[in-house]
């Protein structure tokens, strides 16, 4: 379940694609969010006016994004309630993965977005292997391209469709079969612990027939058509990343560097 900043934060971005920049007063809001959603913010964020509440949304998402070294996508000014988009591209893939969330068809689409925008954030080869595939539609032809990435036992049997591997981002260090990887499971809908402790399990076995490294070498992701928040993932330790939407924000910085 989306919380309301962040359902604040996608009515945001649909207006910003209408019209930028655009006054979003507790009018809109009221007329395109959930019926409770003011008070809601209100009562999360602890203020007692609508204004506070969406000045006090705002800085909470601002303080989110800095957290993924990315920027928010708009600017806002509190005196005016006006809102201007800094980063149309990304509004535009936060709507439409807001209109395709927990649609089973578009689980594929859902897979290529996510592949397509995390070509802008990262360095190095990203290969999308999840099934139903454009070119490699069958068994064997999958497993030949997994030999590139360093397996030499064929990680599909029977009636695998990916062996739990949707996409795979080889860092730009080492060479095959000695690469690391990280691999990614998508999945459309909102985060939930049990759907991506099973999609890790799957994709463990596949990785553990890579040859070249070990499997604890390798880095699986569990990505989400959500807004993964502390409050949301919890503080145990996991057995993989969790992503969201956010973490394919721009980055403010392409490298940083600290020498301590």
């Amino acid at each position: 379940m989306i919380s309301e900043v962040f359902e604040f934060f996608e009515i945001v971005a649909e207006e910003l694609l209408s019209a930028s920049p655009v006054v979003i007063t507790s009018s809109t809001l009221s007329k395109q969010g959930s019926s409770t959603l003011l008070a809601d913010l209100r009562t999360k964020l602890q203020v007692t006016t609508d204004s506070q509440a969406i000045k006090k949304a705002v800085e909470e998402l601002r303080r989110h994004f800095k957290g993924k070294d990315a920027k928010l996508p708009f600017d806002y000014n509190p005196s005016t309630a006006k809102f201007t988009s800094t980063d149309g591209g990304f509004l535009q893939f936060v709507n439409d993965m807001k209109g395709i969330r927990s649609i089973g068809k578009h689980s594929r689409l859902f897979e290529c977005t996510v592949a397509t925008r995390l070509k802008d954030r990262v360095t190095g080869a990203i290969h999308r292997v999840g099934h139903p595939r454009d070119k490699k539609k069958k068994i064997a032809e999958f497993n030949k391209h997994l030999l590139k990435l360093g397996f030499t036992k064929p990680v599909l049997s029977g009636k695998e469709k990916d062996g739990g591997l949707d996409i795979i981002w080889q860092l730009p260090l080492g060479t095959v079969p000695h690469r690391p990887f990280v691999s990614i499971q998508c999945k459309n809908a909102s985060f939930d612990p049990e759907v991506a402790n099973a999609s890790n399990g799957n994709g463990s076995q596949s990785l553990a027939l890579h040859d070249g490294l070990q499997v604890s070498v390798h880095v699986p992701c569990v990505f989400f058509n959500d807004y993964l928040e502390p409050v949301c993932v919890g503080r145990k330790p996991l057995q993989y990343v969790p992503l969201g939407l956010t973490d394919l924000a721009k980055l403010s910085k392409t490298v940083t560097l600290e020498l301590i």
